[in-house]
């Protein structure tokens, strides 16, 4: 299936397969979006629809700025907000140092969606990670770790899975 009409022209065309979609940048790049089910969020509460993972894979890192990247992406995932109605969670991989400026560029990028039936809540974890130091020692150290809920103000569960978003422990750790 080709992308769909949404209001991001200057896109890049993209296959969807499954709950993954496949694009190919002007650098030669494959970028893949994955909006996979995750079972791991809202467990306990089974009533609430599933919450899907939100990620973006490449096959070697981009040089320099791509609009058509950060178009392609807004396209999919509009696109799949206004198919399914889902509730989308993003988390931004810190374990390189860089999950800040993924959380920041998601949110400039989230910010030209400008769907305002669309909501887009934050909130920090901390995650305990383990490391080996030289000495082939184990040590434990703490992540922050960035998180965005996202979905419709009319989404049925809006109320109980904004709620739970922010409510519990802010450690994380094996949750994510």
């Amino acid at each position: 299936m080709k992308h769909l009409e949404s209001n991001f022209s200057d896109a890049y065309a993209y296959t969807r397969l499954g709950e993954r979609y496949k694009f190919l940048t002007d650098q030669n790049i494959v970028v893949t979006v994955d909006l996979s089910r995750d079972t791991r969020y809202f467990p306990d509460n089974p009533e609430i629809a599933p919450a899907c993972n939100f990620f973006i894979e490449t096959d070697k890192p981009s040089m320099g700025l791509d609009i058509r990247l950060r178009n392609t992406v807004l396209d999919i995932l509009s696109n799949f907000l206004k198919e399914k109605d889902p509730i989308i969670i993003y988390y931004c991989d810190p374990r390189d140092g860089k999950g800040y400026l993924r959380y920041a560029k998601f949110n400039r990028w989230f910010s030209l969606m400008n769907d305002p039936s669309i909501e887009k809540q934050d909130r920090q974890v901390i995650v305990v990670d383990l490391k080996v130091d030289e000495n082939e020692n184990l040590i434990r150290y703490e992540l922050p770790v960035y998180t965005s809920i996202l979905l419709r103000k009319t989404h049925k569960d809006y109320e109980v899975a904004t709620r739970l978003f922010h409510s519990g422990d802010i450690d994380k750790t094996g949750k994510l």
